[in-house]
């Protein structure tokens, strides 16, 4: 989403499943997915929530979610390295934060192409966005060597400090516990 502050209609479902996860009586928040993709054909977000009680795993690159059991879970640790996030939930909405380290530290070393653009997002919010490649590598904290090298970025006057987008996530196999 694009960091906008998002007031939803909740609703109910009777039962959710993916693979062998089935919650019943699950909240769910009504969109108009058209508003977010005119002409794609999504029926809508899992959220974070879903899987409070199970661990799992994106693979971005090879398209693929897992959802790990007690002995995956554990192979999986061993072999990656663990990452501080911070959840944040609040009723039945759910986000995560990672604190980054941008180039530079504190500043942020733009390239000279800065591409402005203004309109509505899907929330229905006025934008302006600022789009550019950052000069030099985005890294988690303390892990300098977990980073991107000039990655495009889009900066917004939001409610979060920044929003990370796939442009680095997609570096990483990924495991929510």
């Amino acid at each position: 989403m694009s960091g906008q502050e998002v007031t939803l209609q909740i609703s109910e479902v009777d039962s959710l499943s993916i693979g062998n996860v089935r919650q019943t009586d699950v909240p769910v928040g009504v969109f108009d997915m058209t508003q977010l993709l005119p002409g794609a054909d999504i029926g809508g977000f899992i959220s974070l929530g879903f899987f409070k009680d199970t661990a799992f795993t994106i693979d971005d690159q090879k398209k693929i979610l897992t959802l790990e059991t007690n002995s995956s879970l554990e192979k999986t640790k061993a072999l990656g390295t663990t990452v501080p996030i911070a959840v944040n939930q609040q009723g039945v909405s759910v986000s995560v934060h990672m604190p980054l380290i941008l180039p530079n530290g504190k500043r942020i070393s733009a390239d000279k192409d800065v591409k402005h653009k203004n309109g509505k997002d899907e929330t229905g919010h006025s934008f302006d966005r600022y789009f550019t490649k950052l000069k030099g590598s985005v890294h988690l904290l303390e892990r300098p060597d977990m980073n991107v090298d000039g990655i495009n970025v889009m900066f917004q006057k939001i409610i979060y400090d920044g929003l990370v987008g796939q442009h680095f996530l997609r570096q990483f196999v990924i495991t929510y516990d």
